[in-house]
Formats: C-alpha cells, structure tokens, sequence
C-alpha cells in the first residue's frame, strides 16, 4: 500500500484537476476512504463519482461528509494550490488540527518508493510523459504513471499495470506551477522546454529558470534536456552528472528523414550509439517528434528493446485534446488543442501551415489566466495572427480573480491577421452556424480553460451549417 502514515480518510479539495484527480485514484485503488471537493460538475468529477468517489461541489461546510468531519486525526487533507485563499473548507480544515499537504508534497512522498521519472518542462511534458508510460506498459514492465492528461485509449490519467507491490518504476509530470517539481528527487529527469511562465509564481524568467536548475539538480542519475533548453540555461555550468540533448536537428540525439501527414509522424531515431529506422508516431506536429526523441531515449536507458518502442511507438493512442482530430470534413477539420502559451499556439500553428499549406486557417482562442494574458498579450497576437482568422474569447480566470484593465481586448487590439473578432462562446456559435465554408479549412479550437468542453457544441454547429448549405445551394 502506498504509505500515507495511518490515515483511513482522505479528502481531496479541488479532486477535479487533472493531477489531483489521478492522485485521487491510486489512493482509492489502495482502500483508503477517499472524498473531495471541486467547484465544477466536471466529466472529470463525474467519472470519479462512477470510480465511487464521493464529490460536492459546494463550498460550504455542510457539504462535508460528516465521518470526515468525526475523524480529524485519522484524514489526510490533500489540496491544490489552485483553490481560492478565501476558501470556506479550505479554512475550515486549516483551523480545525486535521493535517493537510499539497498535492506535491503526497507525490513527492510517494515517489520515494520508486525509481522515478520526471518530466518538467513548459510545453511538452504531458505528451512526453504519456508516451514513456505506454511504451513501458506496452513492453510489459511493471509501472505507475501519473499523466497530466486523458491517454485515448487508456481513458485515463493515471496508468499501470500490475499490482504495486511489484512495481518499482514510477513515470510522473513534474509540473513547474508553484514550484511543484522540487517536491521530486527523480532518479532520472527530462526538460523539455523552459520558456516564461507562470507570472503569478515567477517574477522573472530568471526566477523561473532558476527553478528548473534546481530541479535538475535534485536528479539522481541522469539527466535528458531539449538542446535549445541546455543553451537557455547553460547547464554545463549547473548540472555535473551525465546528460543528454535531443532536438530535431541538433543534439546528441536527433531525428531524421521526417515525414508528416495529418494524422502521423514518420522518422529516424539517431540516438546515442542506438539508430532506430522509420519509426511511426500516429501524431503530428514537429514537436511531438521531440518528445518522441526524449521518451524514446529514456525508455532505451531503462532497457527496453529498439524494436520494443518501435512496436509502442506505432500504437501510441494519443492525448485528449493534444491535436486531437475531433472533425474530419470534406470542407473542413476541426483540430482541438490545450495549447495555452504563445510558444505552443506558434507550434501548433507552424505544424498546421506545413501540413496544410493550401487551407484556410481559423483559430478559436481561450486566453487562459489574467496573469498569463497580463505578461504576454503581445506574444499571444504574434502567435495567433499566424493564423487567417481569429476569434478571441473572455480569459479563463481558472483559480485567479480579475485584474482591472486585463481582458481578452488587449491580445485582440495586437491582432494582425485580416479577419479577427472578440467573442462570447453565444457569438462565435451564432457567427459559425451563419459561415460559408467556401474553400478548404482547418479550424482549431485553442487554450487550457473550458473550451475544450465546448468543442462538440462547435462541431455540432459547424456540420449543421454545412449540412445547411448544401440543402440551399
């Protein structure tokens, strides 16, 4: 059992976040009592209620279970640093002698018992995580992996394959958010990005990058590290253990002879005294290459065969909402994606263009977080503006309040592409369903807030549309 001292309760707040909710699940899997609390009736929520999990989703004391309520000494209280200050359970369990850590702190803990993984990074850390997972439990090695995403065809985010008792390999995301990730001392690390981030923990980059040379340094064997990233932070100044840099051009492990449809990736591995030929990855985008570089390259370090991963690799099922085909139309495709920083909407869009390079691209945005907006609004409209068209909606607040002054108006007002138009999610259905599709056309549904819960809307609403057209034409 995963030791948690002697606690028979544990009660989750805010048990609908990606991580919390994959924490929630290994705990129920190992008989303890689990509860929580989200303020969202989320899918998430909704399949952990299923999993047996008892959810509220009111802020009120009531709301409590009353067995938690009677056992303060025996529940853990397990939090996020995305719930509100002001928070009545929050506070309520603060001043009441139960004993509470942040969801870091328990991963951070439980990761002790195992020979673990991590992978931080800005971008890129969730698709490379998911892919070392799948090609460990593809190759039968006995692993856990925690996921900062619903793996396709897995539905889940927390991934393995036999008991735990014989597990000893642990796969985690190590999140730079809150300076989560030095709550880990992986045994082997991974660093894909290290762009700005995170305003709202980080003041300055150089903050941030600080962090991540901490983390690196907390790493017990070995380290690999995205070869732009290793420049960024010079790490041959930082970082005395072996290590290793990849990229798609440039590294000691590279890819070659790249080809890319809509729907895969095909390429060579040259690695560290191990090539791997035509390898197959059923995603595109040229940095989902990297990350295959990245999990393809660990996965040799722990042992696993070349022609092992070439078999997972073939069969990695995806991530929601990770260049998601949601539509594939004869007029259209509607691509969902989680990208939330402008590095990755300036990915994301750079993939599109090359491999559609005769369609007409829409991008529909959901700025994510005041602060993030704040810092980088101007970048958000570089990025966006790559695109033919663009419609713009409110910021996703997520766990902050307003900021006077910052709205969705100021990426919109930086906007360079042709066509643009700041809209609620009402506007941008109505204004879809009166569209002309008259030539071929990607439309991407973009950010890290709850777009990705309005994305069968617009589906809907795009084939009523074209189904509406062709009766009138």
């Amino acid at each position: 059992m995963i030791p948690l001292n002697n606690y028979t309760f544990i009660y989750f707040i805010g048990i609908g976040g990606i991580g919390m909710s994959a924490l929630a699940r290994l705990l129920a899997k190992q008989g303890y009592q689990v509860f929580g609390y989200d303020r969202e009736l989320s899918a998430m929520v909704l399949q952990l209620r299923k999993e047996g999990i008892t959810i509220h989703c009111e802020d009120t004391l009531a709301a409590i279970p009353e067995i938690v309520c009677h056992h303060p000494k025996q529940t853990l209280v397990i939090y996020t640093p995305a719930i509100p200050i002001d928070s009545a359970i929050l506070n309520y369990f603060k001043a009441t002698g139960y004993k509470l850590q942040s969801r870091a702190e328990v991963v951070g803990l439980i990761s002790r018992a195992f020979t673990t993984i991590a992978v931080a990074g800005t971008h890129g850390k969730t698709t490379t995580s998911a892919m070392i997972a799948h090609i460990l439990y593809q190759s039968g090695i006995p692993i856990l992996g925690f996921v900062g995403g619903i793996m396709e065809q897995y539905d889940s985010n927390l991934l393995h394959n036999s008991s735990l008792d014989a597990v000893k390999l642990m796969v985690i995301e190590a999140d730079e958010f809150n300076q989560s990730f030095l709550h880990l001392k992986p045994t082997f690390s991974i660093v894909t990005a290290a762009d700005a981030d995170h305003p709202e923990t980080y003041a300055t980059p150089a903050a941030m990058e600080a962090s991540f040379i901490k983390f690196m340094q907390q790493n017990q064997k070995s380290l690999i590290i995205q070869n732009r990233v290793a420049d960024q932070l010079k790490i041959w100044e930082h970082y005395t253990k072996p290590f290793l840099t990849y990229g798609l051009d440039k590294g000691a492990i590279v890819a070659s002879k790249v080809t890319m449809t809509s729907h895969q990736s095909v390429f060579d591995y040259l690695g560290d005294g191990v090539n791997i030929s035509n390898v197959v990855l059923p995603m595109s985008g040229w940095h989902n290459i990297e990350n295959a570089l990245a999990a393809i390259t660990i996965c040799l370090e722990l042992g696993i065969t070349a022609a092992q991963i070439h078999t997972a690799v073939a069969c990695f099922p995806g991530i929601k909402r990770r260049f998601s085909l949601v539509c594939n139309h004869p007029s259209y495709l509607l691509i969902d994606d989680y990208a939330h920083h402008p590095v990755e909407i300036s990915a994301l869009l750079h993939s599109v263009k090359k491999i559609y390079p005769k369609s007409t691209i829409t991008a529909i945005f959901q700025p994510h977080l005041f602060s993030r907006t704040k810092a980088f609004y101007k970048a958000f409209a570089t990025s966006l503006s790559l695109a033919d068209q663009v419609f713009i909606l409110p910021i996703y607040p997520a766990r902050e309040a307003p900021m006077p002054g910052i709205t969705a108006q100021l990426i919109f007002d930086e906007l360079t592409c042709k066509r643009k138009a700041l809209v609620t999610m009402n506007d941008l259905l109505t204004q879809l369903a009166a569209s002309r599709i008259k030539e071929h056309q990607i439309i991407l549904t973009i950010g890290a807030g709850d777009i990705g819960a309005s994305v069968s809307a617009i589906a809907a609403t795009l084939e009523a549309s074209i189904s509406f057209a062709l009766q009138n034409d």
